[in-house]
C-alpha cells in the first residue's frame, strides 16, 4: 500500500509542476531556517566533542555577595577560586580558566585570536582530538612555562602546511612554543579557543584579579548526574568559611551548560526555568512552522480540488474516507520530507553565509566557516518537523475532500 502511495505522490507531483515547486520551496526554506535554529541550540547545549561530559560538567561564573540587604554579584578571581573552591567530594577535577584576546600581524594582515588561559585539568574534563602533540601538564603549569596548544585554524595561519610542533609564535610580544595541535571546538562553547596556555603565564594577574573580583572561572566535573550535590556542598563549604570579611553570606553559581541556557530566560539564580524556556522555544518552533503551513493547506485545497473525478471514481467504488485521508496525508507527508531534504542541503550553504554575515561585523575575530554543524539530533529534529509540518497541512484538507459529493465530483465539480 504505501508503495503505491508513493508512486501515486511522484505522479501528483510531475502533474502539477507549478503547485509542486511552490509546496517544495515553502517546505525547504521553512526546513532550513529550523535546522540553523537547531543546529545553534544543539551546540550550545549537548554533548558534542569535545564537551563530551557536558551534562557533568559545570561552569562557576559569578560570585555573590549579600551585606546589609543588599547583594553585589562578580566575576570571580583566581585568588577566590584556589582558596576557596577545591578538593570537593562532589567532582573529580576542577579547572581555572580564563578568556582573553590578542591581535597578531603577519605578512602585512592583521588578526584577532582568542585565548585562553587555564591547567593541567582543563584537558581531563574536556576530551579534544589532538592531531600532534599533547596537551601541557602540572609541572609546566607550576613552572609557568610558554607553551601553547592551538587549534587546527591558528596552525594554519601562523604555519601553513608546515609542521607547527616544536615552533614559536608571538602573544602579546612573549614567544610560546608549540607542543599540541588539536581539532578546534564549537566557537559558541565556553571552552572555545585558538590557542591555550598555562594561566600562571598570565602577566595580568595581579592587575585584574583580587581577593574575591576577577576575571577568572572554575569548570567542575562532577562525579555523577546529580549537579545538585555540587551546590549543596559549594553552599555547605562557603557558610562554614566566610571567605568575604563582614559579608552576611557569599554565594557561587555553578550551572551546566543547559541549566545556563535554561537560566537565561530567569531573573532566578538559584534554578533555571526549563518550562518557560522551553515554551519559548515552542512558540518559535509554532511561528516557524505556522505561515508554510497556512500556505501549504491553502495549496492542498486546491489541489484536491483538482482531483475531484479522482476521488469521486474512488469513492464509488467503497473507498471509506478514513482510506481516502490516508493516502492524502501519507502523500503530502512524503512531499514534506522531500522538500525537508531539499531544505537540509540548503541549511549547509545557508549556515556558511550566515557564519560570513556574522563575520562582516567583526573581520578581526572571525567564527569558522563550518561553525554550524548538523548533529544526528539536529538530524531527527528536522526529521520530526518534516513530520509535524506534514501532518499540519495535510489533515484539513484531507478532511475537507472526505466530505466531497460523490456525484459531483463524478462529473469533474468539487464542493471543498
Amino acid at each position: 500500500m504505501l508503495k503505491n502511495y508513493i508512486k501515486l505522490t511522484f505522479k501528483v507531483m510531475l502533474r502539477k509542476k507549478y503547485y509542486t515547486a511552490l509546496t517544495l520551496i515553502g517546505i525547504s526554506l521553512t526546513i532550513m531556517v529550523i535546522t540553523v535554529f537547531a543546529s545553534f541550540l544543539d551546540q550550545i547545549v549537548s554533548a558534542n566533542p569535545p564537551e563530551v561530559r557536558r551534562e557533568r560538567t559545570l561552569i562557576l561564573d559569578k560570585v555573590s555577595v549579600y551585606k546589609g540587604g543588599k547583594k553585589t554579584d562578580a566575576v570571580p578571581s583566581i585568588n577566590f577560586l584556589q582558596k576557596n573552591i577545591h578538593n570537593l567530594e562532589s567532582t573529580e577535577f576542577i579547572s581555572y580558566f580564563t578568556t582573553r584576546e590578542f591581535i597578531s600581524f603577519l605578512n602585512g594582515k592583521t588578526a584577532g585570536h582568542v585565548l585562553k588561559f587555564s591547567d593541567e585539568n582543563f584537558w581531563k574534563i574536556t576530551d579534544f582530538d589532538f592531531l600532534e602533540g599533547k596537551p601541557f601538564h602540572g609541572n609546566e603549569v607550576r613552572k609557568g612555562a610558554r607553551v601553547a596548544v592551538i587549534n587546527e585554524k591558528t596552525k594554519s595561519y601562523f604555519f601553513k602546511d608546515g609542521a607547527a610542533l616544536g615552533k614559536t609564535f608571538p602573544i602579546q610580544g612573549i614567544s610560546y612554543q608549540v607542543i599540541g595541535v588539536v581539532k578546534p571546538s564549537t566557537p559558541f562553547s565556553r571552552i572555545y579557543a585558538d590557542v591555550y596556555v598555562p594561566y600562571t603565564t598570565d602577566i595580568n594577574i595581579q592587575r585584574t584579579d583580587k581577593a574575591l573580583e576577577g576575571t577568572y572561572n572554575a569548570m567542575l566535573l562532577a562525579k555523577t548526574n546529580d549537579l545538585k550535590k555540587v551546590r549543596a556542598e559549594l553552599r555547605g563549604l562557603l557558610k562554614k568559611v566566610n571567605p568575604v570579611s563582614g559579608a552576611d553570606s557569599v554565594k557561587v553559581h555553578a550551572f551546566s551548560a543547559l541549566e545556563q541556557f535554561a537560566k537565561s530566560s530567569s531573573f532566578n539564580d538559584d534554578e533555571p526555568e526549563y518550562g518557560k524556556t522551553a515554551i519559548i522555544i515552542s512558540i518559535v518552533l509554532i511561528l516557524f512552522l505556522l505561515i508554510p503551513a497556512i500556505s501549504l493547506v491553502n495549496i492542498n485545497v486546491t489541489r484536491i480540488g483538482e482531483r475531484a473525478e479522482e476521488i469521486g471514481i474512488r469513492k464509488s467504488f467503497g473507498a471509506t474516507s478514513g482510506t481516502l485521508i490516508g493516502q492524502l496525508v501519507t502523500e503530502n507527508i512524503i512531499i514534506t520530507l522531500i522538500g525537508g531534504l531539499i531544505g537540509l542541503g540548503l541549511s549547509v550553504y545557508a549556515s556558511q553565509l550566515l557564519v560570513q554575515f556574522i563575520n562582516t561585523f567583526d573581520p578581526l575575530f572571525k567564527m569558522p566557516t563550518d561553525s554550524f554543524v548538523i548533529s544526528w539530533r539536529v538530524f531527527g529534529f528536522c526529521l520530526f518537523s518534516c513530520l509535524l509540518l506534514g501532518l499540519v497541512s495535510g489533515i484539513y484538507p484531507a478532511w475537507k475532500m472526505s466530505r466531497m459529493d460523490v456525484i459531483y465530483a463524478l462529473k469533474g465539480g468539487n464542493n471543498l
